[in-house]
């Protein structure tokens, strides 16, 4: 996908906030700096679009980007270590996932996996819990550009392996451009 215009639509801080549903949306899902936003800014080639930063939990409320107006990206804060107000970070949980069982608009969830550290217990979680919600999802294994060939390699085949062939697994770098012509297949597939 070509993406000629792209812009903050809005964000969400609490359950059914945001802006009002239209165009299919995709979400970014992933644990706290594992490149959601690199990840954002690649996929549409521009950068700054969504901001990035190496502080984890920056991300603390759901943001909107409208893409041409035919397809909206949503970065979700991520879980896992953050920094941030303890009671902030509680009330990211419902937030989310009022968000992906609510969002009638909401067509697939990218799930976000740093390619070093692989798939573990709550991306197991969160797949399982989208499946049963019906959600279409994909995993993206990012910062393959800090991996040698054969350890990128490896990394791939260990987290298809914990996957089980259940959703697709795509490598990606945000810095190379690795794996993005692979990503925008799979979000085509969820909003033709």
């Amino acid at each position: 996908m070509k993406v000629i215009a792209a812009r903050f639509l809005g964000a969400a801080a609490t359950p059914g906030g945001g802006p009002p549903p239209g165009p299919p949306e995709v979400a970014i899902a992933g644990r706290s700096n594992v490149g959601k936003s690199a990840l954002i800014n690649a996929l549409v080639g521009r950068r700054g679009l969504a901001r990035t930063s190496r502080t984890p939990g920056r991300t603390r409320q759901l943001n909107f980007f409208a893409l041409d107006a035919r397809l909206v990206l949503v970065d979700l804060p991520g879980y896992g270590f953050a920094v941030g107000p303890e009671a902030e970070r509680r009330a990211w949980k419902p937030l989310v996932e009022t968000y992906l069982r609510e969002r009638p608009t909401l067509r697939g969830v990218l799930l976000v996996v740093d390619a070093r550290r692989g798939i573990a217990a709550a991306e197991e979680e969160l797949l399982a819990y989208l499946a049963a919600l019906g959600k279409a999802a994909a995993v993206a294994a990012t910062k393959l550009d800090k991996l040698g060939r054969e350890e990128a390699r490896r990394a791939l085949a260990a987290a298809g392996r914990r996957l089980g062939g259940t959703v697709p697994l795509i490598g990606f770098s945000a810095r190379t451009g690795e794996g993005r012509a692979a990503l925008w297949r799979v979000v085509d597939g969820w909003v033709a």
